[in-house]
């Protein structure tokens, strides 16, 4: 079964050392009102920390601190309309610090892993402040932030020569798909299987993707493996340019769950940028005209909005400083020619260049043994889906009154079944 819990309490009503417990038969009740609830036997709590915590509503871009070949990064989370709620710090110097190229053209693109719960970028681990990043071969490592906003390194790789690192994804949130000037990495492989210039990976429905800026092969395409794998491109795209950017799947509803629409972006200077646009229509990728954006492009990411698309692109060539996050509304749906109107809802400061841009991550789903806590950082409205072999109904736990941290169980033909923690 599942159990879905939403935390729903304003960001600042409440701190980080609340806690909802809820109790199973064979331990002691509640303090009062835990009457005419069946659980199995243990339990769990989810910690409430919203301080820091993501909205999954949000988006979220990487914003290098300068143009220079060694720099600081930070995150920045915006709402869908451009205000800034946060900005997180990345480590910059000390055994966690992560260094980049801020003003290479194709690096630090952005993703989100399969089941949306990680923000995923790539960079370098090292304390050397001064030199080309794009040199420390052995320090490349992939950088996953959770729904509590807090970094971390997921894997470490080696590459080669000088060649940039670009991009990662993961389909469990353990093995990882890394795109590398060099080609495909994974987790601690010190050589690409297969070799490639890749740009942006990304997952979708299971599957991951990614995209090339290469002549002689489609501009994006599947990769089978985490290593040994191949790159198959689309059917129906012709081969790409050096031009192309970035890319996104879509799922417009009208064929199930496939991810049928398909948008791909190309710059060719800072102000001037193509969004072509694909649909799957009996299997073969159908185009569905072009969009010109006057502002060049170098990330995106888009979302199914009422019948059509809302997408967001990062304006520039990937090292434009002072860039913005523009917002390009579809109208048009599955296999309509594309019929946009854009805005500019965010830009970064002087000196500063907006990177990549993906989802803000989502409350994960965690599995249940017999015992075990589940934890969910959530923002006002963040959601955690737990699954369990303990259960066979399903349960809604919504948040009430922070100040007690009262919280109603909604069951199937229960209700006002009051826990307190």
């Amino acid at each position: 079964m599942q159990f879905k819990i939403t935390t729903l309490y304003e960001e600042t009503t409440y701190t980080t050392s609340n806690e909802v417990h809820l109790r199973y038969p064979g331990t002691e009740d509640m303090d009062d009102n835990s009457t005419g609830i069946i659980w199995p036997p243990s339990y769990f709590s989810v910690p409430l920390k919203a301080q820091t915590a993501f909205n999954s509503n949000n988006i979220i871009v990487v914003v290098a601190a300068a143009s220079a070949t060694n720099t600081t990064i930070d995150l920045r989370e915006l709402t869908k309309s451009g205000t800034l709620i946060q900005t997180v710090t990345i480590p910059g110097t000390g055994a966690n610090a992560i260094r980049v190229s801020g003003s290479a053209t194709s690096t630090l693109y952005a993703s989100n892993s399969n089941d949306g719960s990680l923000f995923c970028f790539t960079g370098h681990n090292t304390t050397n402040t001064t030199s080309n990043v794009n040199t420390l071969q052995s320090s490349k490592v992939v950088v996953a932030v959770g729904n509590d906003a807090i970094p971390s390194v997921a894997t470490t790789y080696t590459g080669s020569g000088t060649n940039q690192t670009r991009s990662a994804t993961t389909l469990n949130n353990s093995n990882w798909f890394i795109g590398d000037q060099g080609g495909y990495y994974t987790n601690l492989s010190t050589s690409a299987d297969p070799s490639g210039n890749v740009r942006s990976i990304k997952a979708f429905g299971g599957v991951a993707y990614a995209s090339t800026a290469s002549t002689s092969n489609p501009p994006v395409g599947v990769i089978s493996s985490t290593t040994g794998g191949s790159f198959t491109g689309l059917s129906g795209l012709a081969n790409g340019a050096t031009s192309r950017q970035d890319f996104y799947l879509i799922s417009s509803g009208s064929n199930g769950n496939t991810f049928d629409v398909l948008y791909v972006l190309d710059a060719t200077s800072a102000t001037a940028g193509t969004i072509f646009k694909y649909s799957l229509v009996s299997g073969v990728w159908t185009a569905n005209g072009t969009y010109s954006t006057g502002v060049g492009g170098f990330s995106m990411y888009a979302e199914k909005s009422g019948s059509g698309v809302d997408a967001y692109i990062t304006t520039g060539t990937g090292a434009t400083s002072a860039n913005s996050v523009r917002k390009i509304v579809d109208a048009s749906g599955w296999n309509v020619t594309i019929n946009a109107t854009a805005s500019t809802i965010y830009t970064a400061p002087t000196g500063m260049i907006i990177k990549g841009i993906a989802a803000a991550p989502k409350c994960p789903t965690v599995t249940l043994g017999t015992l075990t806590d589940a934890t969910c950082f959530g923002s006002n409205n963040g959601t955690a889906v737990i699954n369990s072999t303990q259960f066979n109904g399903s349960y809604t736990l919504n948040g009430g009154d922070p100040q007690i941290l009262q919280t109603t169980l909604l069951h199937f033909g229960i209700s006002n079944r009051f826990i307190y923690g």
